[in-house]
């Protein structure tokens, strides 16, 4: 059974959780409603008892093209709006890496910005051919959020992880592949099938073992993790004051290369 509301759709399919990020229109990107109905539904996942597995997806043609900045642009405090929504969004990877249910993304269209942290906590993703990454932050003069930079430099190593966030460059789905950031890769408009298909394994599985083994990845590489997002969201509203920062908005609004001058 689905329960939908504006902004997110939730499905308990025998036991397999489908939540589907729902704002085609947008590219599914996290404006305070969509991102506090997420977190809504991740609590309740938390609670039942019933769930085993989990799958997060997008509607339309994005999986999440980071933060709503055409919502963001309207907002008079623009620093609180930022300030709620960081908090929020840390809440939900939080939730997504605490909860004892193995998590999967499924990609297809963009996983940009917070959206690609979003797949990042997953503890799976697939991918389909036409999906694409970026680490866009750069590109509107801040720096990542909702664990990105943690989850990243924990998969790729120094090196690799400040070149994609320095840069904010695309990668496509055999890249997200070869660098893990990604599991599989499968057809176009066939992620979501395939997920399904590994939370179905994962759901006949040993449910206390893939807990208990979940708690000792997050032991190993996220012990930190709380302490980590507190300081990204920090370091983002600092950021979030400079000109440098308006100018990135401004250019992203009127589709042209931002001219940043380190202000």
């Amino acid at each position: 059974m689905a329960v939908a509301n504006e902004n997110v759709i939730f499905e308990n399919r025998e036991g397999i959780a489908i939540i589907t990020l729902n704002m085609p229109e947008r590219l599914n990107a996290l404006s305070i409603g969509l991102t506090g109905d997420l977190l809504k539904i991740l609590n309740k996942i938390e609670d039942s008892g019933d769930i085993r597995a989990v799958v997060i997806t997008g509607s339309g043609n994005g999986f999440c093209a980071g933060g709503d900045l055409r919502e963001f642009a309207k907002e008079d405090n623009k620093i609180e709006y930022l300030r709620d929504l960081i908090d929020i969004l840390n809440l939900c990877v939080v939730s997504i890496r605490r909860m004892v249910q193995p998590v999967i993304a499924a990609v297809s269209g963009a996983a940009s910005g917070a959206g690609m942290s979003l797949v990042l906590a997953c503890d799976l993703a697939v991918a389909d051919e036409n999906s694409f990454f970026n680490m866009a932050y750069v590109k509107i003069g801040v720096s990542p959020d909702g664990g990105g930079s943690l989850v990243l430099a924990k998969t790729l190593g120094l090196k690799k992880a400040t070149e994609l966030i320095f840069s904010g460059r695309m990668l496509s789905a055999k890249e997200a592949l070869n660098m893990g950031i990604v599991n599989q890769i499968v057809p176009a408009g066939e992620a979501l099938n395939r997920a399904l298909a590994m939370a179905e394994d994962l759901a006949k599985g040993p449910s206390l073992a893939f807990a208990a083994s979940k708690r000792l990845i997050n032991s190993a590489l996220f012990s930190e993790l709380e302490t980590h997002l507190e300081k990204e969201k920090r370091t983002f509203l600092e950021l979030g004051k400079t000109r440098d920062f308006h100018e990135g908005l401004e250019a992203f609004l009127e589709k042209r290369r931002p001219l940043f001058k380190g202000e």
